[in-house]
Formats: C-alpha cells, structure tokens, sequence
C-alpha cells in the first residue's frame, strides 16, 4: 500500500494531487502495477458521489461499484480496454454506499512515463444519471407515440373498410335502381305510339345512361374521387352513335386528351354532352345520308379545359338565341352548366358548335352536388 500513500501524500513534490483534489469533476487514479489494479487516489468529488470514505475506496478496484443490474457487456469493454493498456469510454449501472443505483459515465486513460512504461490509469466519472432517465422517458414517450399511432392507424384502416364496403355496396344499389328505373321506361316506351313519346323516353334513357354509367365505373373501381373525362365522354358518344347513327352514316369524332376531374364535374359534363349530340342526330342531318360529329377535348391555361361539340349539319336555320330558348334539352344544359360555373358560346353558321368551358378542379364545380336528370 506504498504507492497509494505516496500519491496521496499532501506534499508541495506531488502537484498532481492538488490539481485534481479540488476538481469538481470524480477522479480516481489506479495502479495497474499492483495486484487486481487497485484506487491509488480518489478526489472529494468522487467521494461525494458514490458516498464512501477515503479509506473505504482506495485500495479497492473499481469494480466495486458496479452491482446486480451493471451490463456485463460495460464491465467487458472496461477489463479489455484495461488489458490493451488503452483508453476507453464506457456508460454503466454503478451504486453508492447506500445502495441507489446511478449512471456512470467513465473516462479511463492510461498514464506512461517518458520511457513509454504504463505507471497508472486515470479515470474521469460523470453521474449521468439524469439524461439517462430523460432518454429513457423519451423513448418510453416514443414507444408510446408508436404504439397509439398503430392503433390509431389499425383502426382508421378498419374503418376504412368499412367505409369502402358499404360504398360500394352503396354504388352497387344506385347501379341496380338505375338499371331498374331504365328498363320501367323502355316498356313504357314499348306501349307508346306516340313519336314525340317515344323520343322524350330515349332522351331520358340515355341521360339515365350516362348517371349508370358513371356508377358502373365507380362500382368495377375504374373511378375514385376523379374520372377520366376523356373515357367517360367518349363510352357515351360510342353509346349515342350505336343508338341513333349505325343506319344513317353518322359518324362520330372523339378526339380527346386525358383528363382527370372531379364527380361532380364529370357527370354535368357528360349529361351536357349527352343532350348536344343527341340533339345533333336528331335535328343536324334530317334532309342528309351522313355527316360527321366531332367532340374535341382540349386544355387550356390554369386548369381549364375547353369541349367542342360541333356538326356539320344545317345549322341554325333562322339563326338560335341560346340564352333564350326554352327546349328542354337546351334548358338542360344551361343549368348544368351553370352548376359546374362553365361558359358555353354557340356557333350556327356553318353547322352547329357548341364550346364548352370549364374548370378540371373542385372549386369549378357547385357544392350542392345535386345533378337534374
């Protein structure tokens, strides 16, 4: 026990000593030349932190603060490092005099003299206790979060689902009532002699026809929160053409660009196209074989896109106030168009042409959402 009463002797040859004596950071100096690497020296500091006296510290090899919870992967990294005779930096579990577990946060360093031979090794601590107990709410508070978050997930998914099936189950009846409604008016259809009859039911059959087909692709998933406009304009002209122009050498023209809008844009805009060519056929080609209807789906700037509806039919004989005219199919068109806030001009002189200008987002469309069939 010489060497621990030379290093501790409080002489003015030992300035090592009363240095780190008055440090506030703990200190302890061990001897790696004497048996099991004994505390040659401890600071006050480090008496105060782990609450034994001088005399109960020196002599004893640091270990003996460590305890049942201290990792043993920590006390491995000390005893290699103390092996290798290099420094090492290590966070474990310590416990004071009365038993209160602390973390220690360990500096340890070898010390040579000028010949390169290893006289001591110098250990800084750190009571760490307190960022370790802050880290470990925070990942208590984090585990938490993802665990609330999981569940919370977990059940919107769940309702999701649920939300999912009755849509669709929902899509499915107004489907269903739609077919049902359509073929109640073609058998009335059937029983009418009467042509301006027959011709007001295939004008409701096909407006109901553009509504059912929107729910078809709502139902077979083809459609979201958005339609492809193009498509869904270009399966009703396909329609239209199969109805009224197969004998008669009508053709008709889709040329369109893609374009995703919003339901309740798309059907005002499906309906409008419905009535235009509808009323192409019966009324553009009545002294004619053939002509052709063109349906042109194009952009223009900040959102808007622009749809021509033109024939090359007779035209507005006599000449057509549009504002005015109180066809049915006309006054149709006029409040769907107003409801998705579309302007529409109208060209008779050569034909028919009717442009149609409309927003391809939400805010274009009226938040009633009610659409007149």
């Amino acid at each position: 026990m010489d060497n621990i009463a030379v290093f501790n002797h409080p002489s003015r040859e030992n300035p090592f000593r009363s240095v780190v004596e008055g440090s506030r950071m703990p200190i302890v100096v061990t001897d790696p030349n004497l048996d099991d690497n004994p505390i040659v020296f401890a600071n006050q500091a480090f008496v105060d932190m782990t609450g034994y006296d001088l005399a109960e510290i020196l002599g004893n090899n640091c270990r003996f603060l460590q305890g049942p919870e201290s990792d043993p992967s920590a006390r491995r990294l000390i005893v290699e490092a103390i092996a290798q005779r290099r420094d090492v930096k290590v966070e474990i579990l310590n416990y004071r005099k009365n038993g209160t577990p602390f973390w220690n946060e360990l500096y340890i360093s070898p010390i040579h003299d000028d010949d390169g031979n290893l006289l001591y090794f110098f250990g800084s601590q750190l009571d760490c206790t307190l960022r370790r107990q802050a880290e470990s709410r925070i990942r208590d508070a984090h585990a938490q979060l993802e665990r609330r978050v999981e569940e919370r997930t977990r059940d919107l998914e769940q309702a999701l689902r649920h939300r999912e099936v009755l849509l669709h189950e929902l899509q499915h009846r107004v489907k269903n009532n739609l077919q049902v409604m359509a073929s109640l008016i073609r058998l009335q259809a059937s029983r009418s002699a009467d042509p301006v009859q027959r011709a007001g039911f295939d004008n409701l059959l096909h407006r109901i026809g553009a509504l059912e087909l929107i729910y078809r692709k709502l139902y077979t998933g083809e459609a979201g929160p958005t339609l492809e406009l193009g498509g869904y304009l270009s399966e009703i002209c396909d329609t239209l053409a199969a109805f009224h122009g197969p004998d008669r050498g009508i053709v008709v023209e889709a040329r369109t660009e893609p374009c995703h809008v919003p339901l309740d844009t798309a059907l005002p805009v499906g309906l409008i196209l419905n009535e235009l060519v509808t009323n192409s056929f019966r009324h553009a080609f009545a002294d004619r074989e053939a002509g052709t209807i063109q349906l042109d789906l194009r952009p223009l700037e900040r959102e808007r896109w622009e749809l021509r509806i033109a024939d090359d039919g007779v035209g507005a004989q006599g000449g057509m106030d549009w504002e005015t005219n109180n066809n049915l199919g006309l006054s149709l068109v006029r409040s769907l168009a107003n409801q998705i806030q579309a302007t529409v001009e109208v060209d008779g002189d050569t034909g028919t042409l009717f442009t149609l200008t409309f927003a391809a987002t939400a805010d274009g469309a009226s938040s009633s959402g009610a659409v007149a069939v």
